[in-house]
């Protein structure tokens, strides 16, 4: 069986999973298909992996944890153009690290770039029935994929709203992935909206935005109003310039209870992707 620890076809290195609890781990083994998590440049069964890819995912060491999350990159993406059988077998748990704060924050932000790629390969997937992607070759996702992926959604969104100081990183790529989610893009338009004015971070305002000019061209309610709110953040300077605190602590204090973010930059790219026709 493969260890995910180096990549060599070795048998599991001991301490696997020292982060992961016994009921955790249990459900590893009993609610993936292990047959199909696989490396695909390795035929079985020197390629096939075990429940410790996944207990890996917790170890309290990072750089195990960091090889965990790359190997499963390939596993369920392969070179990043497909959705792979294993990807949802696995997809649950991958969404369940990204919402575990025991899991380290770089490997929350390492799968959540996995599963941006595997949304992005399953859009794509969908959509090649009209013909091969450029180059000529296909991309492929498994049936099982579609209801995997709209249960991860529904899964990520609590996310968005998760205040946890430090986990602004996470909130931003948590919406980034969502706006992959293009068939559900009038529900999640009117989440980011609303989630933008409780967001107390530039950097996932920002990436708010980003999301935002993602999904808008394939809205259907809600296009216009999207456009229409871009063009506002556009020229919107936000809060304004922080008062003096010693000239008048009573404006400095609401300044401060205040998001009113300046994304400017970020909306006019927005905007951009907005309008373009898909």
């Amino acid at each position: 069986m493969k260890s995910t620890e180096d990549g060599e076809g070795t048998e599991d290195a001991a301490g696997a999973g020292a982060g992961a609890g016994a009921e955790l781990t249990a459900r590893f083994v009993a609610e993936v298909d292990w047959t199909k998590v696989v490396d695909p440049s390795i035929p079985v069964p020197a390629g096939q992996y075990g429940p410790d890819l996944l207990e890996r995912l917790w170890s309290p060491d990072l750089s195990t944890a960091h090889n965990a999350a790359d190997n499963l990159y390939f596993v369920c993406s392969g070179n990043g153009g497909s959705v792979t059988p294993a990807a949802p077998e696995v997809l649950p748990f991958l969404v369940e690290a990204v919402r575990d704060s025991a899991v380290a924050a770089r490997v929350r932000l390492q799968l959540l770039e996995t599963l941006g790629v595997l949304a992005r390969a399953g859009n794509d997937a969908r959509a090649a029935g009209s013909g091969p992607m450029p180059g000529g070759w296909w991309r492929t996702a498994p049936a099982a994929w579609p209801a995997a992926w709209e249960r991860a959604v529904d899964a990520l969104l609590p996310l968005l709203a998760d205040d946890e100081e430090g986990d602004e990183d996470v909130r931003g790529e948590v919406a980034a992935v969502l706006a992959r989610a293009t068939h559900r893009a009038d529900e999640l338009l009117g989440r980011f909206l609303a989630r933008f004015e409780d967001e107390p971070h530039l950097s996932a305002a920002e990436q708010l935005v980003r999301a935002v000019g993602e999904l808008a061209p394939h809205a259907v309610e809600r296009r216009e109003d999207a456009v229409v709110w871009l063009r506002q953040r556009a020229t919107d300077a936000g809060k304004g310039e922080e008062p003096d605190m010693d000239d008048d602590i009573d404006a400095w204090l609401a300044w401060m209870e205040q998001h009113g973010h300046d994304v400017r930059p970020a909306a006019v790219v927005a905007l951009r992707r907005a309008l373009r026709p898909l």
